[in-house]
């Protein structure tokens, strides 16, 4: 749980950069076909809270963040997927030297398939 102070507390989560992998390469697949999710039990894993130790389900939590590692820049971005309001935040430290149109690229694998994951195990009904 995160405290920021007394009136303000968020839960949350954390993915970790093998996830982010999954992501990318999972995503030219579902794509073609969403249904593909459904055998990807380590993929599925995440969400559920089992993937990692110390791991929270989504269906628990309020936010989950992302470490990505850009693919052609060697510069990690963190995406914030705020659950309960269904978007997601990108932070990018690099942002003068790094512009959004690059970000966007290591982002789209994540937009489009994390709701296709959240359907799957049904997060989607809070």
């Amino acid at each position: 749980m995160a405290t920021f102070n007394k009136e303000i507390r968020m839960k949350v989560t954390t993915t970790d950069s093998f996830f982010g992998s999954m992501v990318r390469g999972i995503y030219p697949a579902v794509v073609e076909n969403s249904n593909v999710l459904a055998r990807q039990i380590s993929l599925l894993e995440y969400p559920l809270g089992e993937y990692m130790h110390c791991n929270t389900p989504w269906t628990e939590v309020d936010h989950v963040l992302m470490p990505i590692r850009m693919g052609v820049r060697a510069h990690w971005i963190l995406g914030h997927l705020d659950i309960r309001n269904m978007y997601i935040n990108v932070y990018n430290s690099c942002s003068d030297t790094i512009r959004d149109r690059e970000v966007i690229v290591d982002i789209q694998p994540f937009a489009f398939v994390i709701p296709h994951l959240m359907a799957n195990i049904d997060v989607g009904n809070l």
